[in-house]
């Protein structure tokens, strides 16, 4: 809130780095001295949650997060994927990735940006893409064991499609035991 905010009347409250667990109804109350309510207001704040679909088999998705420059150079980036329960996806710690602490699933399928923290730019890289990769992404920054960021991401993998072909269909009814023919005479 600004310093002296009863001059202006601005009673704005600002939030800094909302996330979609911000997203509730936030009331503002005034009060005289005798605690009598003067003014109230309710404010609606609803936070997107950030979608990302792919296909199946495309070589790679950036699930992104942007945040302000110049984080503290030893904090901690983890990347999760919860789905029942948390897998991680990508450490960066110690100004470094960590892939030995990732779930195996992730293994050498993950990448993130050089100069991570300086830039801001958290984003992730998955490379080869399954539908079973379909989740919420949830990444946190942390320093000291405050959390300093989190952004959350809705990732969905579309499975392809097959079209079966006629030669396809053919190739796989000869090859059955259905004794029916493929083509009959028929007498009138």
């Amino acid at each position: 809130m600004k310093r002296k905010l009863l001059e202006p009347g601005d009673l704005s409250l600002t939030l800094k780095y909302p996330t979609d667990t911000d997203s509730k109804t936030y009331t503002c109350t005034v009060y005289n001295r005798e605690e009598d309510i003067l003014m109230e207001k309710d404010v609606v704040l609803k936070v997107k949650v950030c979608q990302v679909e792919v296909e199946e088999g495309e070589e790679s998705v950036q699930l992104p997060f942007r945040t302000t420059p110049d984080l503290p150079e030893d904090a901690t980036v983890m990347w999760d994927c919860y789905k029942g329960s948390y897998r991680r996806v990508h450490l960066y710690k110690n100004r470094s990735d960590q892939p030995g602490k990732q779930n195996q699933v992730y293994k050498d399928r993950t990448e993130m940006k050089k100069d991570l923290l300086k830039t801001g730019d958290l984003s992730l890289t998955l490379k080869h893409l399954k539908e079973t990769d379909t989740g919420r992404y949830e990444c946190e920054v942390y320093k000291d064991g405050y959390r300093l960021r989190v952004k959350t991401v809705m990732l969905k993998v579309k499975g392809r499609t097959r079209i079966k072909d006629e030669t396809e269909d053919i190739r796989n009814r000869s090859s059955s035991t259905d004794p029916t023919p493929l083509m009959a005479d028929q007498s009138v």
